[in-house]
């Protein structure tokens, strides 16, 4: 490795953190959010909105800010400036911030100060600070000078787990400690008589079985809540702690949360707390539930605070987001379920059926044949009609549409359909439509313009009936159009339909699972140059009052598009068309996104829900522009949001094989169903909507374990992102077209996050989450790099294919395409289309455990991807290492009058590197390839070109580049090592091949040193910058550069990044104006950038 001129060392600066929220305060009308040594300043009175207005970098050094405490003001007023004393670990500083008039300003920050020992809690006395340290004793602190007055512990010098501070002067400071023994130790450091002298505690406070993780104390009540590993959260009466020798007395023992506790917060009129099961609950001082707030993922809520005057509570948990919920007392106004007192004498015959025309009229049917209506304003049932001809089989569903729009559909099981409009029953509409069954009715509405009513008979056949309505309005007219045909299945009838627009086309699901498209009129197929197909059909022409009947009655038109068994053999629930978009839900636990192109229906993803809701039942659109899921979890009904993982509401009905309804309007949401004889309402006002704010989106709830680079999106003025960073605080470069970097993050949380990480913001936007996989995501690779319109196209955007692999030998393809959407607050659009998946069937895992018995799998495997990328076939294995493998490259070798050549590079837990040669393994007769040991088996890899032993234990890390040389090579080991080495590709010539035989290039290493111990803990991270410069990243939470090209690898420096348990790094450069990013992911994400 010849050495090229000196190089510059960099310096390495972090830009970005996703860490988990571990300190929260409500200072006036701002918030004051801690992830790790950053500050977030958000503002929460910006014209109504709530907005971020500045990060403060670094302000704890290498320490996670745990928590604030704001010096008291003698006015009051802290809307213009505060002094806030920042601590967490060991370290704690003081700063003053200026925030008024809308402009934030840090007018003076002291030092950082380094304690003996964990700082539990803080609090101001008359100018200065006292810290209560992590074993149990107190120290006074001069903030000005930054020296220690006067440190005072006590007799009982135990490890604490929490601690609180009450009191403003030093006189009557109280201690309430919280102990290992699962005590509160009551201590007065006033009452020592000499300086240092320990004070012994005046009482102990017994109840919890548990270590205990927070306390709050209520000075206008005499109330201590406590948060305990118990999952527990006891309310203590003691009242003034500042007098020693009171009383102490349990009060409250609440049981809420399924894991421990870490946050308790007393207000005057609540108690909140929250835990690792991701759960806030909003009690009452008597330990009843009043609320409880969900949505964050993870391992739990890690800092709460509280906005008394504006009755918010906001919440920071381990998956980086911060929520803001409202309290509002006991459950939301006009929520709850109410029985609607059916059964009476007046009223004879058992309930069937139950539909919602709106969100406050109910329709219910009875065995008798009776049709009754209740309107939610009268308060009482009115009989609608009655017909015997619907007694024993009956279905009732109510016509989509805006309130007041009354018609619904009644069927039984005799052929026969009945329209009814609710405010005229009397004019009623009957149909006899088939011979047999009526097996389900749909309604599919087209705005204001069109009305058709899809009922489904015997054999599959499908009546479409369009209804309209007279003049006066007083009376409706009913038509067949035409009709259907299902393809052959078991269960052959519809289960849903809607138009697809602009009303050329019908969606419908079947209870096969399929998704079927049809014209919406028969006479478009010729306009439209659709071809399909028509069968004389056996049913029954549309005959009975109101019935037109035309030539197309008696013809049952196929579908020209199908999805079969799409949603598994139960059955597709709903279809629902929304922005260009098909959606299809069933109760395989799934909703799809469809695209219709060329008359064609195409899946492009398919997504899970919530985990343990197996039934899907529906989707919404609600106002703000997101979805939220109705399914069904267990004998709960649920609505459920996945943009904040939260179920919005929760009906404990009984399951969803019984009657029921949904109706969602931006009044109120309702959901209806039967049970015990009765019908039973759920109404909550305001729809399908929550009361709470996110403050900022989460990234994932678990570790994340892959982060990779796609590329760059450069955007001119008129689409940049709105940034509320002051002028003189703008990067340098940032007053051009700003650059906007995609990448791609994996969880063990299974799910695939798109971030747009803008070069000279700060900031971090999730574009969109694909969660395909069933277990933990654990690598991702990305090919095929291009442009939504081309090469020719001018206009900004990204496309790329994306291959992930996680548990459960699992594997999906999909792509990806960025646009710009100015609607957005990214000003960008992520669409996904997924393309294909593997994973290996139940055989071929007992057929290996039969060849190996081992548990890991210590396979290489070799896929190929056809038809850009739809499809995925397993071509080639090899057993070669005998051990798990953890890391694989590949890299190509270009040499002048050459084929180009493709090399495989794997590692394994033994600390081994094999090579091999890709180049002609899809080339017929390759010898790359031997044949399979069993026939139906994959081909298997032949013997590697080269093995080297570079490590004494497994590679978590694998780079190379290309030299004039050969390729540089460098790998990093579990015992903290480094190994660089340059390899030379030796290729015959043409004459050198003997009989025409391949070409087998020869692999040597030509230079080859280790660094023994780089780093204190496993390099999971390491790229290849230049022959010159190399970066490496660790557990040991440092990210180190090495210069190469002077024999062994040396030294230059190194920065200590916040991210723990690093399992990936990428490094990618981006111009010279910015340098070089590097993007961090582990238990958060972090990025850095350096300048060349």
């Amino acid at each position: 490795m010849d050495a090229h001129e000196d190089y510059v060392w960099p310096r390495a600066t972090s830009e970005l953190i996703l860490l988990p929220v571990t300190g929260l305060e409500c200072v006036g009308e701002r918030l004051l959010a801690g992830e790790g040594p950053d500050v977030l300043v958000y503002s929460l009175d910006f014209a109504g909105h709530l907005r971020m207005m500045k990060r403060v970098q670094n302000l704890l050094g290498h320490y996670l800010i745990h928590g604030f405490r704001v010096r008291p003001e003698p006015n009051g007023n802290l809307d213009s400036e505060a002094m806030v004393a920042v601590f967490g670990s060991k370290g704690l500083r003081i700063v003053k911030l200026s925030w008024g008039q809308g402009r934030f300003r840090e007018l003076w920050r002291s030092g950082l100060w380094n304690m003996s020992d964990w700082i539990w809690d803080a609090r101001w006395l008359e100018g200065n600070i006292a810290l209560a340290l992590g074993h149990n004793s107190v120290v006074l602190y001069d903030p000005v000078i930054g020296c220690l007055l006067q440190e005072v512990p006590c007799t009982d010098r135990c490890t604490l787990s929490s601690a609180c501070l009450i009191g403003d002067t030093w006189k009557e400071l109280t201690v309430v400690a919280g102990a290992v023994s699962n005590q509160l130790l009551v201590w007065y450091p006033a009452t020592a008589l000499m300086d240092s002298k320990p004070v012994a505690p005046d009482r102990r406070v017994s109840g919890h079985v548990g270590v205990i993780f927070s306390m709050s104390y209520l000075e206008s009540k005499g109330l201590l809540a406590t948060a305990s590993e118990d999952r527990s959260v006891r309310i203590w009466k003691v009242g003034d702690l500042r007098v020693p020798g009171g009383r102490v007395q349990n009060i409250g023992h609440c049981f809420g949360h399924s894991a421990r506790v870490w946050q308790v917060k007393l207000l005057e009129n609540y108690l909140i707390s929250a835990g690792e099961d991701c759960v806030c609950l909003v009690w009452s001082h008597d330990g009843e539930i009043l609320q409880a707030f969900r949505g964050h993922q993870g391992r739990g809520i890690r800092a709460l605070a509280a906005h008394e005057r504006q009755a918010w509570v906001i919440t920071g948990g381990d998956d980086s987001g911060i929520r803001l919920w409202h309290l509002i007392g006991r459950g939301y106004p006009g929520s709850g379920v109410s029985a609607l007192c059916f059964k009476s004498r007046s009223r004879p015959g058992a309930l069937k059926a139950v539909t919602l025309a709106g969100s406050w009229r109910v329709l219910a049917v009875t065995d008798a044949g009776a049709l009754y209506l209740y309107d939610l304003e009268v308060k009482c049932w009115e009989q609608l009609l009655e017909d015997k001809r619907f007694q024993s089989y009956c279905l009732l569903e109510a016509a989509p549409g805006p309130e007041g729009f009354g018609l619904c559909a009644m069927a039984n099981g005799e052929g026969r359909v009945k329209v009814v409009p609710i405010n005229t029953p009397t004019a009623a509409v009957d149909l006899t439509l088939f011979h047999g069954k009526v097996y389900s009715v749909s309604w599919a509405l087209r705005g204001y313009e069109e009305l058709l009513l899809l009922a489904s008979g015997p054999g599959g056949v499908v009546a479409c009936l369009e209804i309209s309505a007279a003049p006066s309005g007083k009376a409706i007219f009913v038509k067949e159009r035409c009709r259907y045909l299902l393809p052959p299945s078991k269960q052959r009838w519809h289960t849903c339909s809607a138009f697809l627009p602009p009303g050329d086309f019908l969606v419908c699901g079947d209870r096969r699972g399929s998704v079927l498209l049809f014209p919406s009129r028969p006479a478009l197929l010729k306009d439209l140059g659709v071809g399909g197909k028509t069968v004389i059909g056996s049913g029954a022409p549309g005959v009975g009052s109101g019935s037109g009947g035309d030539e197309n009655a008696s013809a049952e038109w196929g579908p020209v598009s199908t999805l079969p068994s799409l949603h598994g053999k139960q059955g597709v629930t709903s279809v629902t068309c929304h922005g260009g978009y098909v959606y299809s839900t069933g109760r395989d636990g799934a909703y799809y996104q469809l695209f219709v192109r060329c008359g064609q229906l195409q899946p492009v993803l398919r997504q899970k829900s919530c985990r343990g809701m197996n039934w899907v039942a529906g989707l919404r659109m609600v106002a703000d522009g997101n979805m939220v899921i109705l399914g069904f979890h267990a004998n709960e009904f649920v609505v459920w949001s996945p943009r904040s993982h939260e179920k919005l509401h929760i009906v404990n009905c009984g399951g969803g094989h019984r009657s029921w309804a949904f109706s969602d309007t931006e009044a109120a949401m309702a959901f209806a169903y039967l049970k015990d004889g009765d019908v039973m309402l759920y109404r909550a006002l305001g729809g399908c909507t929550r009361p709470h704010v996110i403050l900022r989106e989460s990234l994932h709830g678990r570790e994340i374990t892959c982060v990779k680079r796609v590329g760059t999106i450069v955007l001119g003025p008129e689409f940049e992102a709105p940034s509320f960073m002051q002028p003189d605080q703008l990067e340098p470069g940032s007053e051009g077209p700003s650059m906007i970097d995609i990448v791609i993050t994996c969880s063990e949380d299974t799910t695939i996050c798109v971030l747009a990480l803008p070069t000279a913001m700060g900031s971090a936007r999730a574009l969109t989450a694909v969660c395909n996989h069933i277990s933990s995501v654990r690598a991702v690779a990305v090919w095929g790099i291009g442009t939504p319109g081309g090469p020719q196209d001018p206009r900004p955007g990204l496309t790329a294919h994306v291959v992930s692999a996680g548990g459960r030998a699992e594997m999906h393809c999909f792509r990806i395409m960025v646009t710009l959407d100015p609607s957005t607050p990214s000003r960008l659009a992520c669409h996904v289309m997924h393309l294909s998946s593997h994973r290996l069937d139940e055989d071929w895992d007992r057929r290996r455990s039969r060849r190996r018995m081992v548990k890991v799998d210590p396979e290489t495997r070799l896929f190929l991807l056809q038809d850009s990328g739809r499809r995925l076939q397993l071509l080639a294995e090899t057993f070669h290492h005998k051990r798990c493998v953890l890391k694989v490259h590949s890299f190509t070798h270009e040499a002048p009058n050459q084929r180009r050549r493709l090399f495989l590079c794997s590692a394994a837990t033994d600390g081994s590197l094999a090579f091999w040669d890709l180049t002609t393994v899809l080339d017929h007769g390759s010898t790359a390839l031997e044949p399979p040991a069993d026939p139906g088996l994959p081909y298997r890899l032949g013997t590697p070109c080269l093995t080297l032993q570079a490590h004494s234990c497994g590679v978590n890390s694998l780079h190379t580049l290309p030299t004039h040389e050969g390729h540089l090579v460098a790998s990093g080991s579990e015992d903290g090592s480094l190994h660089v080495f340059v390899l030379a590709v030796e290729v015959p010539e043409l004459e050198e091949a003997v009989g025409g035989a391949e070409l087998v290039p020869q692999l040597h290493v030509l230079e080859e040193y280790s660094v023994p111990c780089a780093h204190a803990a496993h390099v999971t991270g390491l790229h290849i910058l230049s022959p010159s410069l190399m970066v490496s990243a660790s557990i040991d939470q440092r990210l180190t550069f090495w210069r190469l090209g002077h024999g062994e690898p040396t030294f230059m420096n190194s920065t200590v990044y916040h991210v723990p348990d690093v399992a990936d790094m990428d490094c990618w450069p981006v111009s010279p104006e910015f340098g070089h990013r590097c993007a961090l992911g582990g238990q958060g994400l972090e990025v850095y950038n350096w300048y060349d």
